[in-house]
């Protein structure tokens, strides 16, 4: 098990580059990995164990929402989340880029957290008849599904009948 994601940065010491050895800085380094190894498991199962959305936080807990004007993007909320048993945070609100409509059929796109990378982004799906939603990315989690549509205008929060909106698919622990 390694660290990933942003929570905790391994350093590379290049030889000379310290007064100390970079042999024993690595190996300070991997017992600094591994105690975090460790300290994220355990704050993992307090909150529950698994993969989700810490709920109570106070900070919009990653929620997707339709963007105020409304246009053909969305926002998403600053939140905390475990992923893989590892945290993630989204320390500021941000905006999607604007989605392009689907051009015959309808389309459902998914918007996830990215362990990796800690960003959030947006997976598109394939049009059709009954169309699905993608499957999640690994190492990430669904916060909401946009159901699309030919010709929509807006992305809304509800469901009006003619353009695009959001639903809330977040797991929380």
């Amino acid at each position: 098990m390694a660290v990933k994601g942003l929570s905790y940065i391994k350093t590379s010491w290049v030889f000379e580059e310290r007064p100390v050895s970079s042999s024993k800085l690595n190996q300070w380094d991997d017992r600094i990995e591994a105690a975090l190894e460790v300290a994220f498991f355990l704050l993992n199962q307090a909150w529950g164990g698994g993969s989700g959305v810490l709920r109570g936080i106070g900070l919009g807990e990653l929620g997707v929402a339709a963007t105020a004007p409304e246009s053909l993007a969305v926002s998403v909320a600053p939140g905390y989340a475990f992923i893989d048993e590892f945290p993630f945070r989204l320390t500021a609100a941000m905006n999607t880029a604007a989605l392009v409509p689907p051009l015959s059929q309808g389309r459902i796109d998914l918007v996830q957290a990215d362990l990796a990378t800690w960003s959030v982004s947006i997976k598109a799906g394939v049009e059709g008849a009954t169309p699905s939603a993608p499957a999640v990315d690994s190492g990430a989690i669904a916060l909401a599904e946009l159901v699309l549509r030919p010709g929509m205008t807006l992305i809304k929060d509800a469901d009006d009948g003619v353009n695009g909106y959001v639903v809330d698919v977040r797991t929380f622990l």
